[in-house]
């Protein structure tokens, strides 16, 4: 008896094979390239209303976004020097991770009149204004 050289199937589980290998090939790239299209985290926005005593001023939160008290620092400059303030240092109201609708910061700087003030968190420069 002789055997004959059967090769058919052969060739169709290579193909499979290689459309398998191709499609998770294709899926990898397209995987990669799409999680290029998420958006960044988007910055917050925010108005504040601030108010001054002889003793603080106070920063009131009256719309946009939530803040991490955390995230705020505040600066205060006359021209020839500059004061730091950041969560450590100043009061919240409410007493708060976070700053929200109707909350406020209060910084502990007896305003001298005419200073140039800078609420920014690390990624954005929220307000800045004069103490009048």
């Amino acid at each position: 008896m002789r055997m004959r050289d059967n090769s058919e199937g052969v060739s169709e589980v290579v193909g499979e094979m290689l459309m398998i290998a191709l499609v998770l090939i294709l899926v990898a790239v397209f995987g990669c390239s799409v999680s290029s299209f998420i958006p960044d985290d988007r910055d917050p926005s925010v108005t504040f209303l601030v108010t001054n005593t002889s003793d603080n001023f106070t920063l009131w939160h009256k719309g946009g976004d939530w803040v991490r008290v955390s995230e705020i620092t505040v600066t205060v400059s006359n021209g020839t020097a500059m004061e730091r303030f950041d969560h450590t240092s100043f009061d919240c109201t409410p007493d708060a991770t976070t700053v929200d609708l109707g909350g406020a910061i209060t910084v502990p700087h007896r305003p001298a009149g005419g200073e140039e003030f800078r609420v920014f968190t690390p990624r954005i420069v929220l307000m800045t204004g004069r103490l009048g």
